[in-house]
């Protein structure tokens, strides 16, 4: 890791600047008010949400696409679009994401109907993880048809799963609004992230291992 430039005051003031005050703030309380530390500290957290990227990528399309092979199964193909079946299992959250979702990529693509797996591509994640919640335990009947989606762990169960899932979920959101992770449990969560991924595709675990800084990253913490 190269540090950021904290010699040149110019530098130090227009990045302070572009962060903002209330942003720059939460650095700076943290270092005792010294901007050196703050920026020092701004870095390493911008490369932890770097070194997470590949991990909750692999975490979410690897989600989706387990969950979606499952509705598939359960329903067709076609499940988007099965208002009889599929769609009226959907809580009113989730029905409304999906048909916004619809909509949008009918208007985009100009078709009246659009291939599952783009609508599956645009939902988001929290509608995945939506999916394992409580609501939909006797719809799904998680309790026998769990494996489907998580394979390789035999004592994962839907709770563990759904907890799992919506905290990486929040750290994938914190991600990508460029809010700060290193407060956050990290070694807890990429402990998660090894396992959930693990139970769902070793493929795809072992391809995200192969990649990862996490560990370079997180052991490199600045001084403050």
């Amino acid at each position: 890791m190269q540090d950021f430039s904290t010699t040149e005051t110019a530098l130090v003031n227009s990045m302070k600047s572009s962060l903002s005050a209330a942003r720059f703030s939460k650095y700076l309380h943290l270092a005792n008010g010294n901007e050196t530390h703050a920026l020092h500290l701004y870095q390493w957290n911008s490369l932890l949400s770097q070194a997470f990227y590949l991990n909750v990528q692999c975490w979410e399309v690897c989600l989706r696409n387990k969950l979606n092979a499952f509705l598939c199964w359960k329903y067709n193909k076609s499940w988007p679009y099965d208002e009889q079946r599929a769609v009226r299992q959907l809580k009113s959250g989730e029905k409304t994401r999906l048909f916004e979702t619809r909509r949008r990529q009918e208007q985009e693509r100009k078709q009246t109907k659009v291939p599952t797996d783009v609508i599956v591509a645009d939902l988001s994640a929290g509608f995945w993880v939506s999916m394992l919640a409580t609501s939909y335990e006797i719809p799904f009947g998680w309790r026998n048809n769990l494996k489907r989606v998580f394979p390789n762990d035999t004592a994962l169960d839907r709770r563990a799963a759904w907890e799992i899932c919506s905290e990486i979920r929040d750290l994938r959101n914190r991600i990508a609004h460029h809010e700060p992770i290193h407060q956050l449990p990290l070694e807890t969560r990429y402990r998660d992230l090894q396992r959930i991924v693990a139970a769902m595709c070793p493929g795809t675990f072992a391809f995200m291992e192969a990649n990862c800084r996490f560990r370079e990253v997180f052991n490199r913490r600045p001084s403050t």
